[in-house]
């Protein structure tokens, strides 16, 4: 394996789960937007969503995708909250990253960024200059790993995408 290939795994979903009810069964429409028949039922309406970042589908303009049937998401954030929410995660067992997910936002000016695979778990950030751990998202010195009290210190907690995703209100 090369040194700078980055090994990440998604497991594909069995079926398409709407975050409305959480259930599995919703089925894509066209492009990115997918109906919960479910959920339809239950609000006495049509109801869609983006399968690629969550959240429901506008109602203005009636059908999907609005003008030219382009059916992509026209919510703001689509692709930076899909990428966040993305279940590919680092698998590669020599990257002090392994687990972590893919993709990050960084903490400082919340651009999305993915891990090398070598080396220690913190980088900086190419746009801010900010330096955090990849694992648990917290500055470099405020990282349990880089506690130089400990011999052999505990890797930090892998954390999920969900606290970037609150600060950027996506």
């Amino acid at each position: 394996m090369s040194g700078s290939l980055l090994l990440a795994q998604s497991v594909p979903p069995t079926t398409l789960k709407c975050p409305g009810c959480h259930q599995a069964g919703a089925r894509k429409v066209k492009g990115q937007c997918a109906v919960c028949q479910h959920c339809s039922m239950a609000l006495r309406r049509v109801y869609q969503f983006c399968w690629a970042c969550g959240r429901e589908w506008p109602q203005s303009g009636g059908a999907p995708g609005g003008q030219g049937g382009h059916f992509s998401c026209p919510l703001p954030g689509c692709a930076l909250r899909a990428a966040l929410l993305s279940p590919e995660v680092i698998v590669d067992p020599c990257s002090s990253a392994q687990g972590c997910p893919f993709f990050r936002a960084c903490p400082g000016c919340k651009a999305i960024l993915t891990h090398t695979g070598e080396g220690c778990p913190n980088i900086i950030c190419p746009h801010c200059d900010k330096e955090f751990c990849f694992r648990c998202l917290k500055d470099s010195y405020d990282c349990e790993e880089e506690d130089d009290d400990f011999e052999d210190p505990v890797p930090c907690i892998v954390v999920d995408n969900s606290q970037s995703l609150r600060e950027l209100e996506l």
